[in-house]
């Protein structure tokens, strides 16, 4: 069985693939999982923005892997901290077809991630119920 991908191993990880994102974190937010997974979140939207469909696959590639084989808190910071933080909508998005570009793994666990906030935030495809005056 390969190594968890714990924390460390996480930073370890994006410091060799991609060193210039791993640069980029700054003081405030070194040695914290979560906001480090997040400037890999925001590189990653910067990225469907400016429409690098080479770039956005390479980071969702990185993500698939990191997440096979991920600790609990490293597996919670990919959902909370990279997934949930990323816009699938939107023009830009659309014209990336960023969501079309996630893994089988990563779309099934963005699948279950709305699925959640969805019941958590009470989206229901009923309609609302209203009460006779």
């Amino acid at each position: 069985m390969a190594q968890k991908i714990d924390h460390s191993r996480f930073i370890a990880l994006l410091t060799e693939r991609f060193p210039d994102v791993a640069a980029s974190i700054d003081d405030c937010a070194r040695g914290l999982l979560h906001p480090e997974m997040g400037t890999l979140a925001r590189a990653t939207q910067a990225a469907i923005d400016k429409q690098y469909k080479a770039t956005v696959q390479q980071h969702f590639q990185f993500i698939d892997e990191v997440l096979q084989h991920a600790a609990p808190d490293v597996e919670n910071a990919v959902n909370v901290s990279y997934l949930e933080n990323l816009r699938f909508e939107g023009r830009k998005a659309a014209k990336t077809n960023a969501r079309d570009l996630l893994t089988p793994r990563l779309r099934q666990a963005l699948a279950e991630l709305e699925d959640y906030l969805d019941e958590i935030f009470g989206k229901t495809s009923e309609p609302p119920r209203t009460t006779d005056p």
